[in-house]
């Protein structure tokens, strides 16, 4: 995945390209654990920036929010190309 120099590649962007690879290879039920992990981590991280009495580092909660759906969709993509041995 090629980056210019004035663009960060994120973790996500990373699983994201491996997954489209098909470096990144999960069977269905460990990707669909990983992917609930996710899903709760992200209503928990909307949920505190919801929270009025929140008093953390919000800008960096948001990017952390941002990044997490390509996690979800790289663990959902990993599964795609997946062959049990």
């Amino acid at each position: 995945m090629p980056v210019s120099q004035d663009q960060e590649l994120f973790a996500g962007d990373v699983l994201l390209s491996l997954a489209q690879n098909g470096r990144l290879v999960l069977d269905a039920d460990e990707a669909e654990a990983r992917v609930a992990e996710l899903r709760r981590t992200l209503a928990y991280g909307y949920a505190l920036l919801a929270d009025p009495d929140y008093t953390g580092p919000e800008g960096r909660l948001r990017e952390l929010l941002d990044e997490l759906p390509k996690y979800v969709e790289a663990f959902q993509q990993a599964t795609k190309s997946f062959t049990p041995r």
